[in-house]
C-alpha cells in the first residue's frame, strides 16, 4: 500500500472512531504536531515566506508563524512569487544544512492567494524526498475553489510519507468552531494524539462528534457546495466594485479559489489609508500586517466571504472616498 493511502485510512480511522483523536482545534493541532515532528526527527524551520506577488514584499501567515516558533521551530523564510513557492530557493540551504520541515499553504498562498504552480509541487515533493525532511501542507480553504477542476493536495501526489496535511473546518462551517484535522502517516498520528492529551485532555467531544456525524451524512459536504456559489459571485462582485472605482490604479489577478483578493495599489501609502478606512466604518489588512520584516508595502488583502455583494460594493465605495491622494 502507497503512503498516501495510508495516510487516508488512517484520517477515516481516526476521524469517525469514537476517540476521534485527529480532530482537534488548528492551532493547537499544529503546535502538538511540530512537537511530534521533533520526536519523530523532524525539527521544523523552514517557512514559506512571500517574495511578494509582482513585487519584492515578504509577507506570511502570522498565527501559524506564532504557533511554530511556540513549539521550538527556528523559523526561516522562504521566498513565494507569482507561482508559489520557490522551490529552487530551498535547493542551496537544503546543501549547507539540514532542512527538517517546510510549512506552506500551496492551494491558496496567505496572503496573497498564489497557487502552487505543478512542476514546483513536483520539485518540492522530490526534494523532501531526497533530503529527508516533512512537508507540513496548511489547506485552510480546500473546499473553496470555483473555476475548473479542483488542485489537488500535495499529500494526494506524495508516495514518500514525507506530506503532513493540515485541515480545518472553521472556513466550511463557523471561524469560531476551531475544528480541524490531521492527515499523515500512523505513526506521527499517534505521536500528535499522544501530546496533545498533556495539553487538552479530551477536547470538546460533543462538538467534534458532531462535525463527525455531519461529515458522515453529508451535510458538510453540500453546505460546502451551496457556500462555493455564494463566495464565487461575491469574489466577483468585489472584482468588479474595485475594477470599476480604481481602474487601472488598482492590481489584482483574480483567483480562482479562497475567500480574498490580493490587490497592489501603486504609490498609496496604505497604512494612513487603512485608518482613513477604519475611521468610515471598513477595516483593511494592509501588507505589513502579514510581513516577517514588519516593513510597509503597498499591497491590501481585501477578504470578500463575510459580506453580501451589496455590502462589498458598499464598502469598496468607502475606500475609495478614503484613498490617500498621491
Amino acid at each position: 500500500m502507497s503512503a498516501s493511502r495510508t495516510v487516508a485510512l488512517c484520517y477515516v480511522r481516526l476521524s469517525f472512531t469514537k476517540d476521534a483523536n485527529d480532530l482537534t482545534s488548528p492551532e493547537r493541532q499544529k503546535a502538538n504536531l511540530l512537537r511530534a515532528c521533533e520526536k519523530h526527527g523532524w525539527t521544523p524551520e523552514w517557512y514559506e515566506d512571500v517574495q511578494g506577488h509582482k513585487s519584492a514584499t515578504r509577507e506570511h501567515n502570522r498565527p501559524a508563524w506564532e504557533a511554530l516558533r511556540a513549539a521550538g521551530a527556528d523559523v526561516r523564510p522562504i521566498a513565494v512569487d507569482e507561482s508559489g513557492l520557490d522551490v529552487g530557493a530551498l535547493t542551496e540551504p537544503a546543501k549547507r544544512e539540514r532542512i527538517r520541515a517546510v510549512y506552506l499553504t500551496p492551494h491558496h498562498q496567505y496572503p496573497t492567494t498564489v497557487v502552487l504552480s505543478a512542476s514546483r509541487r513536483i520539485a518540492l515533493l522530490e526534494l523532501a524526498r531526497r533530503e529527508r525532511f516533512a512537508i507540513l501542507e496548511d489547506d485552510y480553504d480546500h473546499e473553496f475553489h470555483y473555476e475548473g477542476r479542483p488542485v489537488l493536495p500535495l499529500a494526494s501526489a506524495d508516495a514518500s510519507g514525507n506530506v503532513v496535511y493540515i485541515g480545518t473546518l472553521s472556513k466550511v462551517l463557523a471561524p469560531g468552531l476551531r475544528v480541524g484535522f490531521l492527515v499523515a502517516t500512523p505513526d506521527l498520528i499517534e505521536r500528535a494524539s499522544g501530546l496533545r492529551t498533556f495539553v487538552d485532555r479530551q477536547g470538546d467531544r460533543v462538538v467534534e462528534r458532531s462535525v463527525a456525524e455531519l461529515l458522515d451524512d453529508g451535510t458538510v459536504q453540500r453546505h460546502a457546495r451551496r457556500m462555493r456559489r455564494i463566495y464565487s459571485d461575491r469574489r466577483d462582485a468585489m472584482a468588479s466594485a474595485i475594477t470599476d472605482s480604481f481602474g487601472e490604479d488598482a492590481r489584482f489577478a483574480l483567483p480562482h479559489g479562497g475567500l480574498a483578493l490580493w490587490t497592489e495599489f501603486p504609490g498609496v501609502d496604505v497604512r494612513a489609508w487603512s485608518e482613513r478606512a477604519l475611521d468610515a466604518g471598513v477595516a483593511i489588512h494592509t501588507a505589513a500586517r502579514f510581513a516577517f520584516d514588519g516593513r510597509a508595502r503597498p499591497f491590501l488583502r481585501l477578504g470578500y466571504g463575510g459580506y453580501p455583494p451589496d455590502v462589498l460594493r458598499a464598502a469598496v465605495a468607502t475606500l475609495a472616498k478614503t484613498r490617500p491622494r498621491r
